[in-house]
């Protein structure tokens, strides 16, 4: 049995991410809509890739929570209720602790360089009133306190874990004053961060998530139908 070059295989992992990373936007922006149905044939033909690629990232996506591959039916995206919600919130508060305590013992010069801009800039789209940009740079905010940590399995483990909750929070409204109070949150956490201050920086992220678990709650409650 012949082997695939190494190189030919680093290709098609490449090759791979890309196709999955592609998938993964069409379920954020609701191109592709939880329970919906995924067409192999159409999404390869969609994406311009063979059907067997395009199987291969779908069966890589179920393993990541994203989709789930259903006997005789193919792949579907999953569907998070939010009790699966809250309990992905809880698992992403204990990653954060952990994040807290590296982060705040490895932060290099740089990357404080870059969570100073990132804040300068959330706080110019706070004053605009622009959520749509605030939301992006939070998460690249975000991204960017996982980086610090230096800890490939951990980044992957809340990459894996925020994915799957995007699946039910989409792109929920969330209040000026929400955001208003997590950047405020933001700030305290930069701060201890800044200071090498490693468990007050573990207990203000974890602390940090849980007051976002509430703010889904209440976005949830805010705007559930009368009955």
């Amino acid at each position: 049995m012949s082997k695939i070059p190494l190189r030919d295989a680093e290709v098609i992992a490449t090759r791979l991410d890309e196709i999955q990373d592609k998938v993964r936007s069409m379920i954020a922006d609701g191109t592709l809509q939880p329970g919906e149905r995924v067409n192999e044939q159409a999404l390869a033909v969609q994406l311009g890739v063979g059907r067997n690629s395009a199987r291969e990232a779908l069966r890589s996506l179920e393993r990541s929570g994203l989709v789930r591959i259903v006997p005789n039916r193919g792949a579907e995206v999953r569907k998070v209720s939010l009790e699966a919600a809250l309990d992905l919130y809880d698992l992403r508060a204990s990653i954060a602790r952990t994040a807290g305590r590296l982060a705040a013992s490895r932060l290099e010069n740089e990357e404080e360089t870059i969570l100073l801009s990132l804040m300068d800039q959330m706080e110019v789209a706070l004053k605009a009133r622009d959520g749509g940009t605030y939301h992006k740079l939070n998460q690249t905010f975000h991204d960017q306190l996982m980086a610090i940590t230096k800890n490939p399995r951990l980044i992957d483990l809340n990459n894996t874990i925020e994915a799957e909750l995007s699946l039910y929070l989409r792109k929920g409204v969330y209040t000026m004053a929400q955001m208003q109070q997590s950047h405020g949150e933001h700030g305290r956490l930069v701060e201890a961060l800044r200071n090498g201050q490693i468990a007050e920086t573990a207990d203000l992220f974890e602390s940090h998530i849980l007051t976002g678990k509430q703010r889904m709650l209440d976005t949830v409650t805010r705007s559930a139908p009368a009955v």
